[in-house]
């Protein structure tokens, strides 16, 4: 009987623990980025100031000067397979553009735009590769581009996140007007 019951507790542990696993497996958010909203210089724009984390604490700071209602971060996600994130392996990303974004169709057609490229080299052969054949690799669950936009509310501060499904924008505090 103490035999049945302990490998019952044992059961009970170990099947805790995979939960465990799995729920911060899958949700695990790894910041990527910090977007601040300023007034522009000019009524119908507003000053980004753009933070992008990178590996071992290196920030990258840039300024930029967007026309539209929104911001909009947008990005590359290689997404793997869900037993790969179960392992321990995490999606990756590349941010590669920053915009601005009208809410109304005609004002898109119409006004102007306002976009700033965040890599050097967006057709990066690797990230192609992915694009094109990702989907046949053993490991890689697909690749795609996502992307996230949000009201350019100013003096606000937004913090845009990776996650197993791509990105994820979060406001980090009130509006301080």
């Amino acid at each position: 009987m103490l035999i049945l019951l302990l490998t019952a507790v044992f059961g009970m542990i170990l099947f805790a623990g995979f939960f465990f696993r799995a729920y911060q497996t899958f949700t695990y958010e790894e910041p990527v980025a910090k977007i601040t909203v300023e007034p522009g210089d000019e009524p119908e724009t507003n000053k980004i100031t753009l933070v992008q984390f990178g590996p071992e604490e290196k920030e990258i700071v840039r300024q930029f000067r967007l026309s539209g209602d929104q911001w909009m971060l947008e990005g590359d996600i290689l997404k793997w397979n869900n037993w790969m994130n179960f392992l321990g392996l995490h999606t990756r990303y590349r941010l590669t553009r920053l915009r601005g974004r009208y809410t109304e169709i005609e004002d898109e057609k119409v006004l102007p735009s306002t976009i700033y490229p965040l890599v050097e080299n967006e057709d990066h052969p690797l990230w192609r590769y992915f694009y094109r054949h990702g989907f046949k690799l053993p490991l890689v669950s697909t690749a795609y581009g996502n992307a996230v936009f949000q009201y350019s509310d100013k003096g606000t501060s937004y913090l845009v996140y990776v996650g197993t499904s791509g990105f994820i924008v979060r406001k980090q505090n009130e509006t301080l007007q």
